[in-house]
């Protein structure tokens, strides 16, 4: 009876401390199997070639190429819409940059937007091509804006829009002064802090660009005077302001004179266009800044030009411009150098898609 009663335990109570080992180490191998996962694929992304690129470094990388904020973010939307993975390639320019702007240019004809939108869009795209192409040419540098004499002829293009031609009047230690540039409702006066690329030609020919900002307006000598800050380090861009293209195409131009009215604070100046006198010549070659125009009655140096350039759908666009020089090509009369002064953006788009070998 007493063996009956007896009771036997065969097996021990579980030790609660090595349930814990046990889930311990069972977490631990999963952990490390995500995060060994996570090392091959950035590995595997890695040595397939494909960069990450932040949108800080992508922007910093474009402002040093002399992009604007608002070429940064038509290519942003260009990088989106597009679904490009290897974004830093376009800073670089060559086909990849040609390949997304044009088909970039086409999502723009093709979308539902009014013609003044769609012209804008398209210059903002034709612009990063002729910045970045620019860019790409660099060759040498001038230490400082210090070192430009005054005298120099400068093209100013202002952030937002807005070109001019004006002249250096004084170079400060701690500033630049050019001539107050005019259009034609008067004095230009851009706000401080203002983005301002300025383009200059010296030694013999070369071209010269840099960005820098409006520090104020002031009157030296009694002439308006529109000063910006010193920069160091300009970049030459090229030899020519702007790369030329064959154009080959006859066109009719047209001899402009400027005619003043009134008197006083009531003078005003417009120019009128001669159309009695019109003259065909050919243009050989064309850039976005001017154009070689061929031609048995040559206008003088100086004259002022209207021109109407053949375009590729059998209709004409009107560009003014100034006769520049005129070398003699008997017996064919003489070429003349006409650079633009005034082209409607429309017209400039259709003439940058030309040069840079988007439109035929």
């Amino acid at each position: 009876m007493y063996l009956l009663q007896t009771q036997y335990n065969f097996f021990s109570q579980p030790d609660p401390t090595t349930s814990y080992i046990a889930i311990g180490i069972f977490a631990f191998l999963i952990i490390f199997a995500i995060v060994a996962s996570l090392i091959g694929n950035r590995r595997r992304g890695r040595a397939s070639g494909k960069k990450s690129t932040s949108r800080g470094s992508f922007r910093r990388r474009a402002k040093k190429a002399g992009l604007y904020p608002t070429h940064v973010r038509a290519l942003e939307r260009m990088i989106r819409e597009q679904g490009l993975q290897t974004p830093d390639r376009l800073l670089d320019g060559g086909s990849y940059l040609d390949r997304a702007l044009r088909d970039e240019l086409e999502n723009i004809e093709a979308a539902s937007i009014n013609e003044g939108e769609r012209d804008l869009r398209k210059n903002t795209v034709l612009q990063i091509k002729a910045i970045l192409d620019a860019n790409r040419r660099s060759i040498s540098t001038i230490s400082s804006s210090r070192n430009i004499r005054i005298g120099q002829e400068v093209r100013m293009v202002f952030e937002g829009g807005g070109a001019f031609d004006t002249t250096v009047i004084s170079n400060l230690a701690n500033m630049l002064g050019v001539e107050l540039p005019r259009d034609d409702e008067g004095p230009v006066r851009p706000e401080k802090g203002k983005r301002v690329q300025i383009t200059f030609v010296r030694d013999n020919n070369r071209v010269y660009r840099f960005i820098t900002r409006v520090r104020g307006l002031h009157s030296v000598r009694g002439k308006g005077t529109l000063f910006l800050d010193h920069v160091s380090d300009i970049k030459q861009v090229q030899k020519r302001k702007s790369p030329r293209r064959e154009y080959g195409r006859p066109a009719y131009y047209y001899p402009v004179q400027i005619m003043e009215t009134g008197s006083g604070r009531k003078r005003s100046r417009q120019a009128v266009v001669q159309k009695s006198h019109s003259y065909l010549g050919r243009v050989e070659d064309i850039s976005t800044g001017g154009c070689l125009l061929r031609s048995r009655k040559p206008l003088k140096k100086g004259s002022l030009i209207r021109i109407d350039l053949p375009t590729e759908d059998r209709k004409t666009m009107s560009v003014f411009g100034k006769v520049c020089g005129v070398q003699s090509t008997p017996p064919y009369g003489g070429d003349m150098h006409v650079m633009f002064t005034k082209v409607s953006q429309k017209n400039m788009n259709e003439i940058m898609a030309y040069v840079y070998g988007f439109s035929e």
